[in-house]
């Protein structure tokens, strides 16, 4: 069995294909984890999403930003921006179904055979590996749940760092912010929910994430979807995967990609 883990679709049906068939994978004996963002922004998000989800065991998925928008989307708490390609979903005949299947998701997935920890975004450098499940499985034991609409209507991005006093929708707003936004921080682990583009393009103070020193996860090998476009040299233990892009976990020397 070979496990791959892919970056953001968003959307993109065709090129995932492609992309499945340049690495041989066969969903009999293989195996996906998905770094969230699934959907929107390409023209076949409904096409992505069905597809992901009829893999069953044979995929693991993370929720990304584009998942929690899509679901705040559905319930009235956001609106479609210009640029979304989501409707399509929302009109779909089996829409409940795929996204019930959606809060069933998970924010981190850890496999300790193969020595890898998948995320969206990020892990702050504050938190222990344990403190990181326990975080995660309080915002998806409400996404889960039956409050999950009150947490959506209450999604925002007030909260930008980390402090272990942070209760109710505050705190649950940090957990799900760093797991699926999480990009540029200050040496301090404070998010910068606008900064993007490559390392070297950055104002004095930033860095990414997984350069913040200090961190309490360093032992973990992490891949997460690159979507920031860090273009950052090789930092030992993480792996930021581009959209649409794949690591052998077995192997991780180098991705593959295929051209759209």
């Amino acid at each position: 069995m070979t496990t791959y883990a892919i970056g953001s679709v968003n959307g993109d049906y065709r090129t995932l294909m492609q992309l499945l068939t340049t690495i041989g994978f066969d969903p009999l004996a293989d195996r996906l984890w998905f770094a969230g963002n699934l959907v929107n922004q390409g023209p076949d998000s409904l096409q992505v999403l069905r597809y992901v989800k009829s893999l069953g065991k044979a995929a693991v998925v993370v929720l990304g930003k584009q998942e929690l928008h899509l679901l705040s989307v559905a319930l009235g708490y956001a609106q479609l921006g210009p640029d979304d390609t989501l409707a399509e979903i929302l009109n779909a005949p089996d829409r409940d179904e795929l996204l019930k299947w959606l809060r069933l998701r998970s924010l981190i997935h850890h496999d300790s055979k193969l020595n890898f920890t998948l995320v969206n975004a990020g892990l702050p450098a504050e938190w222990t590996f344990s403190q990181a499940l326990t975080f995660a499985y309080e915002v998806e034991s409400v996404l889960s749940g039956s409050n999950y609409a009150a947490f959506l209507e209450n999604r925002k991005q007030d909260q930008s760092r980390w402090h272990a006093k942070l209760r109710g929708w505050k705190r649950l707003n940090f957990i799900a912010n760093a797991y699926t936004q999480m990009a540029y921080c200050n040496e301090q682990g404070k998010l910068d929910f606008k900064a993007t583009g490559p390392i070297d393009s950055q104002p004095a103070g930033l860095m990414p994430w997984y350069r913040v020193p200090n961190r309490l996860t360093s032992q973990l090998n992490v891949v997460f979807a690159d979507d920031a476009h860090f273009a950052d040299s090789v930092y030992a233990g993480f792996h930021p995967l581009a959209a649409l892009s794949a690591l052998q976990l077995s192997t991780p020397t180098a991705t593959i990609a295929v051209t759209p």
